[in-house]
Order: C-alpha cells, then structure tokens, then sequence
C-alpha cells in the first residue's frame, strides 16, 4: 500500500500534515504538527481512530496538499491540491479527503463532468 505525506494549509499560512493513502485515493484524517510526525504514525501501521468530538465545532476551510514530494513542480502542486476542511485544534481532517468528495460535495454527479 503507498502512502504519501500531505499538508493542510490553514487561512493564516500555519500547516498541520497527513497521510495520504494513494490505494484509497484519499487523506486520512488524522492531522500531526510535523511531517516527521505523520511519516512516524505511517510507518507504524497507521492505527484507526476515533473522530474526536469536538472537530467539526471548530473546523476551519483549508487547502489540501495530497503530497509534499509534488510541491516543487508547480502544475504537479496545482493538480495536488484541493478545498477542504480541517479543525487544528482537534488535529482533524473535518472535510472532504479527495478531490472527488470535493466534487461530489460542491454538487458535482457522476453523470455529470467537473
């Protein structure tokens, strides 16, 4: 299974980091203070949890980095990056984990191109 280390990109420039699961093709949700952080979470197995109860009482809109590896190449970052939502206090991804919830939330079908 591939997993790649992402970014959140909160409104006042701060980034929280994630691990982005390449086979599922979406973040989890987990958020972590450092990239050596989520590096050491990934490579320990990646455990499941619970979504805490307070993360969608404080989420906060945020830019979604699928991999750090992709930000020197500017239309590989562009293409890397979507909308979504994240509560730093919490450590949470609240929002969508793919471009295609993006979509799917944003009122895209899948009879319909976007």
């Amino acid at each position: 299974m591939s997993k790649t280390v992402g970014a959140v990109t909160f409104s006042d420039g701060s980034s929280l980091y994630l691990v982005f699961d390449e086979m599922l093709n979406a973040a989890l949700r987990p958020l972590f203070p450092t990239e050596n952080a989520a590096r050491d979470w990934m490579q320990s197995g990646a455990k499941t949890q619970p979504e805490p109860k307070e993360a969608i009482l404080s989420e906060e809109t945020v830019t979604l980095m699928i991999d750090l590896t992709l930000e020197s190449d500017p239309k590989l970052a562009a293409a890397a990056r979507f909308a979504s939502r994240a509560s730093r206090k919490a450590m949470w991804l609240t929002g969508p984990r793919s471009f295609l919830e993006m979509a799917y939330e944003n009122g895209a079908t899948a009879s319909r191109e976007f």
